[in-house]
Order: structure tokens, then sequence, then C-alpha cells
């Protein structure tokens, strides 16, 4: 449906600055008839998430800002009016408004005004009858946004209201509490890792450990084990007998592979 379509960079400021970046994202549309999206916001007669401005001198930073602020965003439609009729219940009227090139950098104008820049879409719709625009503004990702001359707002009840110190503090906790738990768990997550990484070194290093130790233990046992062999195949002459005969009940002490083991297992 669209005759135009594009994604523009518009510098306002430090192209390195996260909190407030140096340029916004700005989608162009064209519409030859009223799109559906317009019908409906033109049924709402001034909700919460709509305004109507009866011509593009009549847009205002306060209204891109208060926008941006709230959490769902709105729409602005320049070149419709609303106001009371004979009942007493207002109505929007379609007046129309001039588009082009001018009047799109007269919108944006007011957009870079705003601290941090606001980023928008603009359509311009039934240009084949009576034109207008549509201007669409998310929900910021840098709150709080405020006009050059440092007033804060946000839709609220179908209108602009102030931002206050307490309400402003609260709108800048959510946004940086956000931040600050997304942080946390990032940290979070490469610590883990990290310790995991560490320790399987570790785990490695003493299963090493522990297999050589049992393998000493291995030795020393077959070491012992060849030396008691040994020693039941020597003949013990009879004088030898008779001389330790007299010393057995002294010296019956037996030093087992296991009491040899735990003892060189405790050395230094």
């Amino acid at each position: 449906m669209t005759n135009e379509d594009a994604l523009v960079r518009v510098n306002c400021g430090n192209p390195f600055s996260d909190a407030n970046p140096g340029w916004v994202e700005v989608e162009f549309g064209a519409f030859p008839a009223i799109s559906d999206r317009a019908n409906q916001l033109f049924s709402r007669d001034g909700d919460c998430d709509v305004t109507f401005r009866k011509s593009i001198s009549a847009l205002e930073s306060d209204d891109l800002v208060s926008f941006a602020n709230s959490r769902k965003g709105g729409t602005i439609l320049i070149g419709a009016n609303l106001a009371k009729h004979g009942n007493g219940r207002q109505r929007v009227t379609l007046v129309g408004c001039p588009i082009g090139d001018r009047e799109r950098l007269k919108i944006l104008a007011k957009s870079n005004q705003c601290v941090p820049p606001v980023p928008v879409s603009i359509f311009a719709e039934n240009c084949a009858v009576k034109p207008f625009y549509r201007v669409e503004i998310p929900s910021g990702p840098h709150k709080p946004y405020c006009t050059s001359g440092g007033t804060y707002k946000i839709r609220s009840d179908g209108r602009n209201e102030m931002l206050y110190p307490a309400r402003l503090l609260a709108l800048f906790l959510e946004v940086e509490g956000g931040e600050f738990v997304r942080w946390v768990q990032q940290t979070t997550t490469s610590s883990e890792t990290d310790a995991q990484q560490g320790r399987q070194p570790i785990a490695a290093k003493r299963q090493h450990g522990n297999r050589s130790v049992w393998n000493m233990q291995n030795s020393i046992s077959d070491s012992l084990a060849e030396l008691a062999e040994a020693a039941s195949d020597t003949e013990v002459s009879a004088e030898d007998a008779e001389a330790s005969s007299g010393r057995a009940g002294d010296c019956n002490v037996r030093l087992s592979s296991q009491d040899l083991c735990g003892f060189l297992m405790r050395l230094p």
C-alpha cells in the first residue's frame, strides 16, 4: 500500500553515547487513501494513545515527549481537528494539511528538539483526496524524555501531564532497574561459566594425583610381598633359631603393607 518506505538516520548529537543517541530511526510512508489504522484512530475521539493536531504548526515537542515516556507510545494525526458539536459530543473532522519534504522536515525538527531525540514514523495518508499526516511514536527506549526547555511530560487519561520529581524518579528507576538486572544476570552467567571452566583442570589434576598414589601403594605392596616370599625361603640354622627363640616373646611385631603405606602417606 505504501509507495515510499525508508529508515533514515537523523544526526542530532553524539553518535557514541547510548544514554543520548546521536540519531533516531525515522520511517516514511505514503498511502493514496485512508489506511485501516487511521480509520480506527478517527473513531476513538482522543483516547489515551491518540491526539489530533489541526496543522503542523500546532504540533509541539510536548506531544512527542509525552508519548515516548508512556508505556505504549501513541499516535498524532496532523490535519485532523477534534471539536464539540451541537449535541455536546466531541467529533473528529478531517481538515487536511500540506504534505511534502518541507512539512516532513518540520516534524523531524520537533522530534530532534527532544532530549534525547524521539524516534518517529511519519506516514502521509489520503494523498489523492485530502492529505494528512499520521505520526507514530513508540514507547521510547531511553526514558525519561524531555523537551529542549527541560520539561518532562507523560501521556495519561487522554492528555499530556507533567512528570513531577517523585514520578520522574520512579520512571527512571524502572528503566535503569531493568538494565541493572540484565547486567547482573549477564555477570552471574559469565562468572558461573568461568568457575565451571576453572573446576575442570582442578578435577583433572586431582584425578591424576589419586591415580599416582594408587600406583605407589600397589608398588609398595608388591615389594613387600616379594620380601616376605624371600624370607620364607631362607633356612634358619639351629643356633640362630635357639638364639632368637628366647626373644620371640619380646619382638613379636608384624608390619603390614597397609601400615607402611599409611606411614609413607603421612611423610611430608
